[in-house]
């Protein structure tokens, strides 16, 4: 699969597919700042490497056996052709399963399609989180623990 880590030049077209998908409001000085942050695992996917374009993204926060997925999205264009799952496995695969990791991530309630695709890829919901989001909505806590994932 074509991924490879992110750099300053994707950020406008990583604000295009945040846009395109709205389902959060970042902005270029806070990507910037995941890419310069040392615990930051940021990956870019490129479907075609003749005519580059960034199709999907997403970032980790990798800190020792408690990581978090932070963000996470696929070109509306792109979607279901398995770039989220090999983005999700390209910061999974950072983790160990020797020292049970664990990734977290946070999800909009009403989001059934994130939330069924964590859930398939071997998530599981563990809290909630009320009126956690600006405009009212509740929060999806979910966790996945490596040793279980190769089991």
């Amino acid at each position: 699969m074509p991924i490879r880590e992110m750099n300053e030049s994707d950020l406008p077209r990583i604000l295009e597919i945040q846009q395109e998908l709205a389902f959060q409001n970042w902005d270029e000085p806070q990507f910037a700042a995941e890419l310069r942050a040392n615990y930051a695992l940021c990956v870019v996917y490129e479907a075609d490497q003749s005519t580059p374009q960034v199709n999907g993204y997403a970032i980790f926060h990798l800190l020792g056996p408690d990581s978090e997925l932070l963000s996470i999205a696929v070109s509306r264009d792109c979607q279901h052709k398995g770039i989220g799952k090999a983005l999700l496995e390209a910061g999974l695969s950072r983790l160990s399963p020797k020292d049970k990791d664990r990734c977290f991530l946070e999800v909009r309630e009403g989001n059934t399609t994130a939330r069924q695709f964590y859930e398939k890829n071997g998530f599981k919901f563990f809290n909630k989180r009320k009126n956690y989001y600006s405009d009212g909505e509740n929060a999806c806590l979910y966790s996945l623990e490596l040793e279980s994932r190769i089991n």
